[in-house]
């Protein structure tokens, strides 16, 4: 039962969000076709509730349906606070959905939420009534009940279906639904010793007359395992009552046979003028249904831990490939080089092949922040449109799951903080509705996700007044702007005159740095008082496997993220002390903050007379990283530190070479972290 109830909980909660996204779409754009999604949404979850022994919840969703069942024909229109209601609704669903039992406190809110939607839809006791015992009649059949179609169904569930919790009358109830229907049974033939009576031996068939397509067919079947035989076929625009007498007399009959019966039935009348209307739009109904069938019909769900072991497999596969090209390079052998290349190429297919298949596009994620928007906004009086560009863009799934809460943080911000009241914006010459931009998209082997909102901006003064009153900032010390905009991510630091339930604590901004850190990414913060504030977010496209540039220090090798770098160039050693590892470093005419990996991390040897000085870029800033020797590019699996290397500034990871040895992976957002000092006070190294 476990199995059938974790598939119901999964697919419904996508239910929830398709709920979610029709109500907050009819808000601002009145559509039959939201309302009609949402309806199907209740209608599909109050049915396998039912199926699984969700109970309560099969009886509250029932409310919902016939909600929204009344609202699509017409008797009264959505407004903002039913709105508000039904999203009071579906959270209260969400939690039912975490149950199996509902507790004393749960069963009250039903109640209650029951109660406040007949008062803003009051039914008759006689409709009420009617309600409860009628079946719901999908939406195409009251639209246009000429055009229906008989459709054989059959089902046969596997023999653990009792024991696993399943009833199969909803089923049934759901198919009834969707228009007329007659059901027939069939028993398995089996030994009275092979007998077990908690076993399912029965099959139906169904013969349904209705005017929804396949895919509205098989949404009944949806929350049954894969172990189920279920067949749904067309028989066409045939006599309903001669199939059914037909069945009823000669049992089971095949697709074929109802198709012949239905022919007959259906023969014109020589006196009657043919319709050519009907004929010609029921193929095309129907091709297009089995297309979109097909399509869906492709996709497999499997869960996300299943990826993660098969990343971490191709990994070790990229170790493997590694240590035969070094066996190969050390044994001159044309044939293992040839093997190795060979390698080498499936190797990075079945990489890359991996990669795409842990990659989600961003639009899920963006998608929750229209209700955090809209709800933030009657809670803080204000007016303010959520607007989304990339929602296509695509990310690792580990990453997109991290990425949730730091963006809910940010939003949080903004509305509180940035945009003004409607009144405030009015006498600044804006337009009363605030607006937030959230976009997403690809750049230089990065994904970079802005915020921007058309706000107040942030006012550096009293952002630098208060870093000086806490000491973060000397009382003389000069900062230019964006160094004043990083101390809102300071632990602690806020410039909220009071506290409130939305922020004001001085914590989020803080655990945003951190969590973006912690997927190897950067925060960067540009703001104009009185327009805006713009937060652009780095982040890697995989955290697994990584195209790296190796290099050199000593005998210790280092791992340089490739999409982060620009060129190498030369440059001549100078003598300084092994505490000065910061520098400045010329390149074609621009000064850049330089750091010696040899004296960050104290490594002994003999330092070349000439080095090579890798430039490499994070959003805005620019960093030379100076070493002995640039090796080349080099395939990295990413290996988590341990606890003796977790806190040593500057390191992402480690990865194995094909000589088993270790090399460090570099961390260029901590690197840039650990040069900025004044500009000034740095040597210069010279390229001549």
């Amino acid at each position: 039962m476990s199995e059938a109830v974790d598939i119901f909980r999964q697919e419904a909660l996508e239910h929830l969000d398709t709920l979610e996204a029709a109500l907050l779409e009819l808000e601002e754009h009145p559509d039959d076709e939201q309302i009609n999604l949402a309806f199907r949404a209740m209608h599909t979850i109050k049915g396998a509730a039912g199926m699984v022994g969700f109970d309560h919840l099969s009886h509250f969703t029932h409310h919902l349906e016939s909600f929204f069942d009344r609202a699509r024909n017409g008797e009264f229109e959505l407004s903002g606070p039913m709105i508000s209601l039904i999203l009071k609704c579906r959270d209260h669903i969400q939690q039912l959905l975490e149950q199996s039992e509902p507790t004393a406190q749960m069963v009250e809110l039903s109640e209650v939420l029951t109660q406040q939607i007949q008062e803003f839809a009051p039914q008759s006791p006689g409709e009420s009534q009617a309600s409860m015992t009628s079946p719901q009649v999908s939406p195409s059949l009251t639209e246009s009940s000429e055009e229906t179609m008989l459709w054989r169904i059959e089902i046969k569930p596997n023999e653990l279906a009792f024991q696993e919790g399943f009833d199969l009358l909803p089923l049934l109830r759901e198919l009834d639904g969707l228009g007329q229907m007659a059901s027939f049974y069939q028993l398995a033939p089996i030994a009275f010793d092979q007998l077990d009576p908690q076993n399912c031996y029965l099959s139906l068939l169904v013969l349904l007359e209705a005017t929804d397509n396949k895919d509205a067919i098989e949404d009944v079947f949806i929350f049954v395992c894969d172990d189920w035989q279920i067949q749904i076929d067309a028989i066409g625009g045939g006599d309903f009552e001669a199939c059914s007498a037909q069945l009823a007399a000669h049992g089971w009959l095949d697709c074929d046979a109802l198709k012949a019966v239905g022919s007959q039935s259906n023969q014109p009348d020589p006196s009657q003028k043919p319709t050519d209307n009907v004929k010609k739009k029921a193929p095309v109904a129907k091709k297009a249904a089995s297309s979109k069938a097909a399509v869906e019909g492709q996709i497999v769900k499997v869960p996300s831990i299943k990826l993660d072991i098969l990343m971490n497999l191709i990994g070790e596969l990229v170790i493997v490939q590694a240590r035969l090209n070094e066996v190969a390079r050390v044994e001159h052998n044309e044939q293992l080089d040839a093997l190795a290349e060979e390698l080498s190429l499936l190797g990075t297919e079945l990489r890359d092949t991996a990669f795409d298949i842990r990659m989600l596009p961003i639009g899920s994620t963006f998608a929750r922040f229209r209700r955090l928007v809209r709800d933030l906004g009657n809670e803080l009086d204000k007016d303010v449109q959520l607007k989304t560009e990339g929602a296509e863009t695509e990310l690792d799934k580990m990453v997109l799951d991290h990425l949730g809460d730091p963006l809910v943080h940010l939003l949080r911000n903004s509305m509180d903080h940035g945009i003004e009241h409607p009144q405030q914006r009015i006498a600044a010459g804006k337009d009363p509705k605030g607006t937030i931009l959230l976009s997403a998209y690809h750049h230089d082997g990065q994904i970079l996700i802005k915020i921007e909102d058309d706000g107040a901006g942030l006012d550096d003064t009293k952002i630098l007044a208060k870093a000086r009153q806490r000491g973060l900032v000397g009382a003389h010390q000069e900062l230019e702007p964006s160094q004043i905009y990083q101390l809102i991510f300071e632990p602690g630091f806020s410039t909220a005159d009071q506290v409130s339930d939305v922020s004001g604590r001085g914590v989020g901004m803080d655990v945003v740095r951190t969590s973006i850190e912690s997927l190897q990414g950067r925060v960067e913060i540009d703001s104009h008082p009185g327009k805006g504030t713009s937060i652009t977010i780095y982040l890697p496209m995989t955290l697994a496997i990584i195209e790296g540039l190796m290099v050199r220090v000593g005998d210790e090798h280092f791992i340089i993220p490739l999409s982060v770098v620009e060129e190498c160039i030369e440059t001549l050693a100078k003598e300084q002390s092994s505490s000065d590892c910061a520098r400045l470093v010329e390149n074609r005419g621009e000064l850049i903050s330089c750091v010696r990996l040899r004296e960050l991390f104290a490594i002994d040897g003999i330092q070349p007379a000439i080095e090579q000085t890798v430039i490499a870029h994070v959003g805005k800033e620019r960093l030379g990283i100076t070493v002995d020797e640039v090796i080349g590019q080099y395939q990295t699996v990413i290996k988590s530190l341990s606890r003796l290397y977790q806190h040593v500034p500057g390191l992402m990871g480690a990865t194995i070479l094909g000589n088993g040895d270790v090399a460090m992976i570099l961390d260029i957002n901590k690197l840039v972290d650990e040069v900025k000092s004044p500009m000034e006070s740095m040597p210069i190294i010279d390229r001549d």
